[in-house]
């Protein structure tokens, strides 16, 4: 009985020796493969996690592990930046389901606690991969001090040229009808009658029918960004709303832009600007004040 219970005891301590060898090769190579002991990490040093969404069917995904993933540059920023962890969706479907991985390759940047910060698509080079991480991380840090309470020393910030608005009851779009826009291309004035909430922002309709259309599918009508201008959202993470002004449509989205001239910049390369997609909250949006 005492050699059994030395033996139990040597077995649990050679696992717990081959546990912490794999989590410590796991920080030397700068990418995870589990997603669990990932996270208990993340919560551990208090850092984003990046989660790399790939499949071995995937040609894209490929071509990245063989030429970005390992470089020793781009290694080295997810070190000291991020938690890295690759997931298979084939091996982790319900993972893959949970974080809305409709492409590949896909690195879905969340808190150490799950909630989502950043989402980027697509093949991109070391430079791409590794501004892609600090700003994830960046955007991380920003967010920890905003919910940080003030100190009572801090001096009173000067008052910016933006409010923010996550409390504002006023209809999204000035009160235009995104079903007609969306199945015209018409600016046409919502009735408070057929009024829909939709991720927390009041949306008016036309028409009965144009309501139920918006109720059956809210994503297709709704300008993206919870009707932010990309290009603000691309250069400095702010959350301004765009205007009515201001609009265009890429892939049948609706995208609302400060002014005509980001506009254009968007226009001329859209991709670009969403490729990488910040995950707002409504908290954090901010109104242009003229």
């Amino acid at each position: 009985m005492r050699h059994s219970s030395l033996f139990t005891v040597r077995a649990l301590t050679a696992l717990a020796i081959i546990a912490g060898s794999a989590n410590a090769a796991d920080q030397r190579s700068g990418w995870y493969t589990s997603f669990e002991t990932a996270q208990a990490e993340a919560k551990r040093l208090n850092r984003p996690m990046l989660l790399h969404f790939y499949a071995d069917w995937c040609g894209p995904c490929r071509q990245m592990e063989q030429k970005v993933l390992h470089r020793e540059t781009v290694l080295a920023e997810l070190r000291t930046s991020v938690i890295a962890v690759k997931i298979n969706v084939d091996r982790a479907p319900a993972l893959a389901a949970r974080y809305n991985v409709d492409s590949l390759p896909m690195d879905v940047y969340i808190e150490p606690d799950g909630r989502s910060l950043m989402v980027a698509t697509g093949y991109r080079d070391s430079g791409e991969y590794i501004s892609g991480v600090r700003r994830a991380a960046t955007r991380y840090s920003d967010l920890v001090a905003e919910r940080s309470p003030p100190k009572a020393s801090d001096a009173k910030p000067e008052i910016p040229e933006t409010m923010l608005v996550g409390d504002e009851q006023s209809p999204m779009m000035r009160g235009y009808c995104p079903v007609t826009l969306w199945k015209n291309r018409k600016w046409e004035k919502g009735s408070s009658q057929f009024s829909y909430e939709y991720r927390g922002q009041t949306f008016m309709m036309a028409s009965a029918e144009a309501l139920e259309a918006f109720e059956e599918n809210p994503g297709r009508y709704a300008p993206q960004y919870l009707g932010c201008d990309p290009v603000v959202v691309y250069q400095s993470d702010r959350a301004v709303l765009g205007s009515t002004k201001f609009g265009a449509f890429y892939d049948d989205q609706l995208y609302l832009f400060v002014t005509d001239d980001n506009r254009q910049s968007f226009k001329s390369d859209p991709d670009r600007y969403i490729r990488t997609r910040v995950v707002l909250n409504l908290d954090e949006v901010e109104r242009v004040v003229r």
